[in-house]
């Protein structure tokens, strides 16, 4: 189970009636595409948005490595799902990122999602300093104002 602290983001995301599945409950892939919406909604809110893929910052040019998903409770309607990101840790070229998903007050799914930056050849690269310190700041490792 991933812990979210006060620090997390926090980003209501809408779920469709298209997304359920014959059971009637939201098809386990998209909790996915609900996770990137939020992680993408973070990035945007800390200045790092684009509207045409060659402007896009560096340091959020990334392809994901690992995504591990728990399910807790069913999504059985349309409607507003919550994703909590926050940030765990930060390698050379890899971050990992904790995420809790909940409808109301009822936690649905949690888990992680570990990306590598890369380059445009798909080699791993360092994050820069800005985004280290930005990390840092989002992990609850540093005190006062945004950096």
């Amino acid at each position: 189970m991933t812990v979210m602290g006060p620090a997390c983001f926090r980003y209501d995301s809408a779920v469709f009636f298209d997304e359920m599945d014959p059971l009637g409950v939201m098809h386990n892939s998209r909790f996915a595409v609900h996770v990137e919406r939020a992680q993408t909604a973070l990035f945007e809110h800390l200045g790092y948005g684009w509207t045409d893929l060659s402007q896009r910052h560096e340091d959020i040019v990334y392809v994901v490595r690992d995504m591990a998903m728990e399910f807790t409770a069913p999504v059985s309607s349309p409607g507003v799902m919550r994703v909590e990101v926050v940030a765990l840790r930060l390698g050379r070229t890899s971050a990992t990122w904790g995420y809790r998903c909940t409808c109301g007050d009822v936690p649905v799914a949690n888990g992680t999602r570990v990306v590598v930056k890369v380059d445009g050849s798909a080699r791993p690269v360092p994050w820069t300093d800005s985004f280290r310190t930005l990390f840092g700041w989002l992990a609850g490792g540093a005190q006062g104002t945004r950096p």
